[in-house]
């Protein structure tokens, strides 16, 4: 509905197939009728179908009136200025509608849509079923007052939907991504060779282990560090965001913050874990002395989430 005004002001010979004078000023006079009655319902449809069948700047004025007498302000502010750009400067109606588009402009709420941290660059979104697209992100739309739905979806992601509630002349931002993926796989921490070198002995392995598992302990201290700063950014965010996670600047700012800390800390438990589960198998699986055996093992390592690391020896 916001672009009402500018598609049909733009594109009149888009209904010159089906023009029919008597009948739209038929439905003019009705829509009159309706907007008098206070009937804006009924009135707004029939303004809009006899602009249709015969495109006079009088049907699409009383468009926009009735719009914003139903309280879709962002559309009758679109018409209001597009006729206030289009009419001739001879036209009584021009100055009336230019004034009427300012008068609009402090009611009209304005949505910004960002990509939440970690979303995925090709994610689609749409808004009340329109595409949002790049130039669009980022930048405050203008969106009639009431419930508006934001969807986001990704390949091999499910669509995730969004509700907002906007009243008149608010100015909110809503952070969006598609479902997260189902839990893969990991890769493991990088690993020795997959055969010992000539000669070497029990104490090279033990060594080997020891360094992983002491990477191991390291990535589990730092993943617990960037966990608790996860936690505290998000709880620091809760006071600027409403219940629908709508939030002010500083919220946003905060729970992108508690997002990248989330993405640390979850990665340094994973490699945490399986340099230690790699170290132990090296540690307690190392020859007592000799060569390594010349036909290689595998041990399979899991580590937290479901990864596995293969470790040969």
């Amino acid at each position: 509905m916001l672009a009402l005004g500018a598609v049909l002001l733009a594109c009149p010979d888009a209904f010159a197939q089906a023009r029919d004078p008597a009948a739209a000023e038929a439905l003019f006079d009705a829509g009159r009728a309706a907007l008098q009655a206070k009937d804006y319902d009924a009135a707004c449809p029939k303004f809009r179908e006899s602009y249709e069948l015969d495109p006079a700047p009088g049907a699409l004025l009383n468009l926009a009136d009735c719009e914003e007498k139903r309280g879709r302000v962002a559309t009758a502010w679109s018409i209001f200025r597009q006729l206030a750009r289009d009419l001739p400067a001879s036209d009584d109606r021009r100055p009336i509608a230019q004034a009427r588009a300012t008068a609009l402009e402090g009611r009209v709420p304005r949505l910004t849509i960002r990509l939440a941290p970690g979303a995925p660059a090709d994610t689609a979104v749409q808004r009340a079923g329109i595409p949002v697209g790049a130039g669009s992100l980022g930048a405050p739309l203008p969106v009639d007052p009431g419930e508006v739905q934001v969807t986001a979806s990704a390949p091999g992601r499910k669509q995730k939907t969004f509700t907002v509630q906007l009243a008149e002349g608010a100015q909110s931002e809503l952070l969006v991504a598609p479902e997260e993926p189902a839990a893969g796989g990991i890769a493991g921490p990088a690993l020795p060779p997959k055969e010992s070198p000539q000669g070497a002995g029990g104490s090279t392995w033990r060594t080997a282990g020891w360094i992983s598992a002491g990477v191991g302990a390291v990535g589990i201290g730092v993943g617990a560090v960037f966990g608790l700063r996860a936690i505290g950014k998000m709880d620091d965010a809760d006071p600027y965001c409403d219940e629908r996670n709508v939030c002010a600047a500083e919220g946003i700012r905060l729970q992108e913050q508690g997002a990248t800390a989330g993405t640390i800390s979850t990665v340094a438990f994973l490699v945490g874990a399986a340099a230690l589960g790699a170290g132990a198998v090296l540690i307690f699986t190392a020859p007592s002395s000799g060569p390594a055996s010349s036909a290689p093992r595998a041990t399979l390592g899991v580590v937290p989430g479901g990864a596995v690391a293969r470790v040969v020896f």
